[in-house]
């Protein structure tokens, strides 16, 4: 019976079964069709995504290109305009560089100028002025020079010696090419024209003077307007491993404070101590040998010489000098400098003993910067000589006379009020009693220069000058002026120097 009943139940799970597996089929198609659906949704998005993707990049990339073709042009304006100065003067510099090498590679390859002018300085300057002594009162006559010239001798020997006239005092060309390590010859040429060449050089055979016997009007050498105020050949000689500089030919006196040139001290006019007691220039050999010394502060150099002032020696013998310096910081320096030789001038033309009566100096300089006075500075100079065989009044003779001393004291102050105007205090004595130097007597000064600096190398230089000449009533100066003329022991000069330094 249970059997029976289960055969009747087949029928109906027979229906089941197959209606499960109708409607399992179609609920399958659905959902594929829908996958698929999304399948192919996604890739045609993603497709279509590709296709904006390259048209909005190649509309993006369009509208940047022109921006930065935009861009371009302004900065390019803005560059042009804004630099267009400092580019050009770039390119100038560049060109100038280019043009200097191509020069030199020029002169390098010039027979005739290679090494010559290769590292050679040309400078110089101008130097123009105007004095007025008041004891002349414009009159020009000093009483003992009537010919229209040098007519305050007494002032000054080299230079600033006219009075109530503008002078051309001095026109001065240099040239200069100094001994290095890599090039170890220099060489050195300073020409004078104008007033300051007169008196330069004036002793020994060939000095230029004007000779009589050719129609000449002056033999003592005042008419020249020209001299070869220094010329010489320097060697950086290795000497022990050291480097030894020996200068031969015309050169400056390594004696004194002030310089030959007004540019290079503080005060225009020189001071008399500089006019009368010491030389100006010497023609021999020098030989620097502070490189030996235990310190580079120290330096010493040795002289071999003509003499004093002399182109060729005017007589037999030589004079011998030293230079010592001291420099232990920027602020102080002091030097000491000697000379000694035959050059007892009256002897020096021959008469008997001229070769053993000497004369002897010894100079001292010292420099001092205040740090506790901001712009002070200090200057002193002290000269001391003996002459042999020079009688009190100055003069020497053949035979042996007593010696006679001179000497010199003189201070300076410098004051920088700006950064263009300086003034400058000179006080000096010279002292000359016993006629070494054909005074015989002694005198002071002062004066001041207020020097000013208008524009780069200009200079404008109003200075006043005080001589004092201790003589006494018997002895003092004449002068022969239009209110009737007179005697002065003393004399008041004004002045004002331009020079221009190129």
């Amino acid at each position: 019976m249970v059997k029976w009943k289960f055969y009747l139940l087949l029928p109906m799970f027979a229906v089941l079964a197959f209606g499960s597996v109708s409607f399992a089929q179609e609920f399958d198609k659905e959902a594929f069709k829908a996958e698929l659906r999304a399948e192919l949704k996604a890739e045609l998005k993603k497709e279509l995504l590709g296709e904006i993707k390259e048209e909005m990049k190649a509309e993006i990339l369009n509208e940047t290109k022109a921006d930065v073709q935009e861009a371009t042009i302004g900065l390019r304006n803005v560059m042009q305009s804004d630099f267009k100065a400092e580019l050009r003067a770039e390119i100038m510099e560049e060109t100038r560089s280019v043009i200097a090498e191509e020069t030199a590679n020029v002169l390098d390859h010039t027979d005739l100028l290679s090494g010559l002018f290769k590292g050679t300085t040309v400078s110089g300057f101008i130097d123009t002025n105007f004095m007025y002594n008041l004891r002349h009162h414009g009159e020009n006559n000093n009483g003992t020079n009537t010919s229209g010239r040098n007519r305050t001798n007494i002032l000054n020997f080299v230079g600033e010696n006219e009075d109530n006239s503008f002078v051309v005092e001095n026109f001065a060309m240099f040239m200069d090419k100094a001994a290095t390590d890599e090039h170890p010859v220099g060489w050195q040429m300073h020409t004078y024209w104008g007033e300051k060449a007169q008196r330069i050089t004036f002793a020994g055979p060939g000095n230029d003077t004007v000779d009589t016997a050719e129609g000449g009007a002056d033999v003592s050498g005042t008419a020249r307007r020209f001299s070869l105020v220094t010329a010489n050949v320097t060697w950086n000689a290795p000497v022990a491993g050291k480097t030894v500089p020996i200068t031969m030919g015309k050169m400056y006196t390594w004696i004194g404070y002030e310089l030959v040139e007004n540019i290079g001290n503080p005060n225009y006019s020189h001071s008399q101590t500089y006019n009368n007691a010491i030389p100006f220039t010497h023609t021999g050999l020098s030989i620097d040998v502070s490189e030996f010394l235990p310190s580079d502060k120290w330096g010493l150099t040795l002289y071999y010489i003509n003499g004093w002032d002399t182109y060729i020696d005017n007589n037999e013998g030589k004079s011998y000098g030293t230079y010592l310096t001291w420099a232990p910081n920027d602020d102080f320096f002091i030097s000491l400098a000697t000379v000694y030789g035959p050059e007892n001038w009256g002897l020096a033309s021959g008469g008997e003993g001229s070769e053993s009566s000497n004369t002897m100096m010894y100079d001292i300089v010292a420099t001092y910067s205040l740090p506790q006075v901001d712009k002070l500075s200090l200057g002193f100079n002290w000269d001391h000589g003996y002459s042999e065989d020079t009688d009190q009044a100055g003069s020497s003779t053949s035979g042996p006379n007593s010696g006679a001393h001179w000497w010199a004291a003189v201070g300076y102050a410098m004051y920088d009020f700006t950064d263009n105007q300086m003034g400058a205090v000179r006080y000096e004595y010279f002292d000359d009693q016993d006629g070494a130097k054909f005074f015989g007597h002694s005198l002071w000064t002062l004066t001041y220069t207020h020097n000013i600096t208008i524009h780069d190398n200009l200079m404008i230089r109003p200075e006043i000058r005080y001589n004092k000449y201790n003589v006494p009533s018997s002895e003092e100066y004449t002068h022969n002026t239009g209110d009737g003329g007179g005697t002065f022991d003393s004399e008041t000069i004004l002045g004002v120097g331009v020079e221009y330094v190129f």
